[in-house]
Formats: C-alpha cells, structure tokens, sequence
C-alpha cells in the first residue's frame, strides 16, 4: 500500500476576498517531502511557494514541483507561460565533483559512464539554459487536474545526451490564479512529478503539519 502524505499551502487572504481563506495541497508519495519555500519572479514580490521535492539524492534539487498562487488575473494564458519559459529555469546545481548516481541523476544510464569526466560543462551549461528560444517547447495545451482545468507548457531542453524537461501550468481555481512549474533532468522523475501537479486541489484551511495517509 502507498503511503501520501497531504502537503497543504494556505493562502493569505490577500489574494482572496475578504475573511477567505483556502488550502492547496497535493499529494506526496513516499520518497518525497514538502516544504514551503519564499521565491520572487513569480509576477509579484516575494511569495510564499510550496514545494515538492525528491527527499534524498544528489539530483534532488533539480527535480521539483512549485505552485504559487498569483496576485492578480491572467488574460493572455500562452504568452505568459512563454514569457515565464525563459525567467523560470534556477541555478539549484549540484556540485560536479560530488555527483552520484541516484533517481534523479541524468547519468543514470550506465550508457553515460564514460562522460562523468565533462560533469563541469554540462553544469555550465545548465546554468545557460535561460538563454535559450522556446524552439525546444511543445505549443500550449490544454489539461485538467483535481482543481479544475490549466493551460501549460511543455520543453524538452537539450544539453548534449540530456534533457531538462519542463512544464509550466496556468489554472484559475476557486477565484484565484496559480502558476505551477514542474521540472525534472528525465523523463522517468518528471512523469512522478506531473503525477503530483495532477493531484493539486482547492480545499478547506488545515492545521499546520495536517496530513493524511491512504
């Protein structure tokens, strides 16, 4: 039987109408954690984010689901989830010379042994990858999850042998709007990442450290 825990961010009233209050929460496998996070760039100023993330691993940091909720309506969904592609990409990079494998590791294949001696440049390159065009991205789509429907964005973002895969989500759920980004250094973590954008829901307020298993 899997184990979920509930990870829940509440949002201030601020974003809502007055003496509102609402949860988001998803569901975290086990081998996941939860955390809230304080990011900017998101549309606002700094924000309170909540954050889903691999517990262990060197490649942790580079698998993630963030959802933020935004201070105002969206009108023109796809161009402002092309507009977010190249702000959204973080310098979170693991150190080369203490990269293992792991889940999360892009060398995971014993096919990428013979690169580890490159591990330096391929960070660089990582670090790069916001200058790049949106030519590595799939066109908008349309979608749902347990919070009702989203527009996102899917990129495949090359660097030599690996790929940098990213969705970006944009819904309108309960009168507020959240923006979702979900990233993974392959294929295999970013489907368990995009299982968990799809479990996002709107509920009641919890109690903090609330959760829940099934």
């Amino acid at each position: 039987m899997k184990t979920y825990l509930l990870a829940v961010l509440a949002v201030a009233a601020v974003f809502a109408a007055p003496g509102a209050a609402r949860a988001q929460a998803f569901d975290v496998p086990e081998g996941f954690a939860a955390e809230i996070v304080r990011k900017s760039g998101l549309g606002a100023d700094a924000v309170s984010v909540l954050r889903v993330r691999p517990e262990d691993g060197s490649f942790a940091g580079l698998s993630h689901v963030d959802l933020a909720p935004l201070p105002g309506a969206v009108t023109d969904l796809d161009a402002w989830l092309r507009g977010r592609m190249t702000a959204s990409l973080d310098a979170a990079l693991p150190d080369p010379h203490t990269m293992l494998d792991g889940p999360d590791s892009p060398f995971a294949d014993p096919a990428f042994d013979s690169l580890r001696a490159t591990l330096g440049k391929w960070v660089e390159g990582v670090a790069r990858l916001g200058d790049l065009p949106l030519e590595f991205c799939r066109d908008p789509e349309s979608g749902a999850n347990r919070a009702g429907a989203f527009r996102q964005l899917r990129c495949a973002l090359p660097l030599g042998p690996f790929r940098k895969h990213l969705a970006l989500r944009l819904q309108e759920a309960d009168g507020i709007w959240y923006y979702t980004r979900i990233t993974a250094m392959n294929a295999r973590r970013m489907d368990d990442l995009l299982a968990i954008a799809d479990s996002f829901r709107i509920g009641p307020p919890a109690a903090p450290g609330a959760g829940e298993q099934r």
